[in-house]
């Protein structure tokens, strides 16, 4: 299955930022019955026409590494167990039409919109007297006079105008293009901004009617089960007399919204949603700072994005019969919310429901033991034990391109991640920030006892299980590269330490 995922605006980036770091971990969608899906890949597209976003840049050179690393990993293997496990590809990656000219990036191309004023783009000068008197009644000054590439300024009014020119880009031929039977499609946007609230609706009706679209499997395409994350008012900003973002607007554009969204996408139609996902959080976060799109709008991560990149993975386990009739057309829009186990400000493992702490906590726990291992012990280990097995890793395996991008780059984004979410209001605490002891460094968890004490872990436990493993399993890594190696070696001794050594939550 392909999940094509649209991510639309900020806050699409910003979820989006979250899935990459749960799939960087191992987090794999799973079926009703708790077993991971076979052939799964996600197609992500970013559509947002505020290309100097610092939250879409962010995410765009996550993808950008997480793809590198992964294919070093495992080529164009789907069904693989152990970090980076889901495979994340572009829309230009899987192209068969050379016909359609795409650029490699998971950046949707919005050029005939983003360089212009809103008045040009609608032609407000060429426009009669009296039509520029009513789009003066529709639209206010400032948002005629906004200039698009730093998005629609909560304006989803704008938006609805200009995102409704996607269905005629090669990104949205290429998307139906590709699309095939057994495939799905999930959108990931806000409701209380501007480009979200109007991407998703928008991008909807014109996948539901592509009987106008010039592509050979318009039925297909039509009947296509889609899903959507709608995230409700989460985040505070600072005050400014600038009024173009309003965190008292919030709560109006989302009533407003949520009553145009169940006439249009989740109402009893062929035209709506088989899925939609709520999620919002009415604790007051640490403000934000206030920018309208002028000075690159870089936001601390939240929580409610971590809890939103779990909607997609959702989504694309749920059953063919739940979204869709015998006929194929959707069945009535099915909505899922969420809600924590405790309602607390500093949110760790223990307060998720049970189900999301079988799908998260031994892949993050494995994946932050990963990160602490290649920080503080394993430089020391080379030349000794596993790392003399064929493949040997060698110390010129430090300076490696793969090394380098996973240890400077990608597990820096991470920390940072972590440390956002930390710091915002409500806070994440799966990790003690600042702890490279292992034994302490889950937040609530502690290692279990044992006959003298509590049971250890820390590198010495790691490289003592990593060389069994690796005189164990000499035929398996004859032919692998020194990155899976090592990176599967340590998933397999850290699912044992996890499950060992620390208490048991699950």
């Amino acid at each position: 299955m392909r999940l094509f995922l649209l991510a639309i605006g900020g806050t699409g980036s910003r979820v989006l930022k979250s899935l990459i770091m749960l799939s960087a971990a191992g987090v794999r969608p799973v079926d009703q019955d708790g077993h991971v899906l076979r052939n799964f890949e996600i197609v992500p597209v970013i559509i947002d026409p505020h290309k100097s976003n610092e939250d879409l840049k962010r995410t765009e050179e996550l993808l950008t590494q997480y793809r590198m690393l992964r294919q070093r990993l495992y080529g164009n293997e789907l069904n693989v167990e152990g970090f980076f496990a889901n495979r994340i590809v572009t829309l230009r990656e899987i192209m068969s039409d050379s016909s359609i000219q795409l650029n490699d990036t998971f950046i949707f191309n919005l050029s005939a919109v983003e360089h212009q004023k809103f008045r040009d783009f609608i032609g407000y000068d060429t426009m009669s007297e009296a039509n520029q008197a009513l789009t003066s009644l529709l639209f206010a000054d400032y948002q005629l006079e906004n200039k698009m590439n730093i998005g629609f300024v909560g304006s989803p009014n704008i938006g609805s105008v200009a995102l409704n020119s996607i269905k005629d880009s090669n990104e949205f031929q290429a998307l139906a293009n590709m699309f095939n039977a057994g495939d799905r499609i999930f959108f990931i946007s806000s409701i209380f901004g501007g480009t979200g609230a109007a991407g998703f609706p928008i991008m909807v009706k014109n996948l539901r009617r592509a009987e106008n679209l010039e592509i050979s499997n318009r039925d297909v395409i039509r009947h296509a089960p889609i899903g959507g994350l709608t995230v409700l008012p989460y985040f505070n900003i600072e005050h400014n007399d600038d009024h173009r973002i309003d965190k008292a607007d919030f709560i109006v554009k989302t009533q407003s919204a949520l009553y145009y969204y169940k006439e249009t996408l989740t109402a009893a139609n062929e035209s709506n949603v088989n899925t939609i996902f709520y999620l919002g959080d009415q604790e007051v976060s640490t403000p934000y700072i206030y920018d309208p799109g002028e000075h690159g709008q870089r936001n601390r991560a939240h929580l409610i994005e971590l809890v939103g990149a779990l909607a997609p993975l959702k989504f694309a386990g749920l059953p063919d019969h739940v979204l869709s009739g015998p006929d194929g057309l959707p069945l009535p829009t099915t909505a899922y919310e969420f809600a924590l186990d405790k309602d607390v400000r500093n949110v760790d493992f223990l307060a998720m429901g049970a189900n999301t702490r079988r799908l998260i906590y031994e892949p993050m726990v494995r994946f932050h033991l990963l990160y602490l291992f290649l920080t503080t012990g394993f430089k020391d280990m080379i030349g000794q034990g596993f790392t003399e097995d064929a493949p040997k890793i060698k110390t010129d395996f430090l300076n490696s391109q793969f090394y380098r991008s996973l240890t400077e780059n990608f597990l820096q984004a991470y920390t940072d991640w972590l440390n956002e979410m930390h710091d915002n209001n409500r806070s994440v605490n799966f990790f003690n920030i600042g702890e490279y002891d292992m034994n302490n460094v889950l937040h609530g968890i502690a290692t279990r006892k044992g006959f003298i004490g509590r049971k250890t872990v820390d590198n010495n436990v790691f490289k003592s299980e990593m060389n069994r493993l690796s005189r164990d399993n000499m035929e398996r890594y004859s032919n692998a590269t020194i990155e899976r190696k090592l990176l599967d070696l340590f998933h397999m001794a850290a699912t044992k330490v996890v499950r060992e050594r620390y208490e048991n939550i699950n």
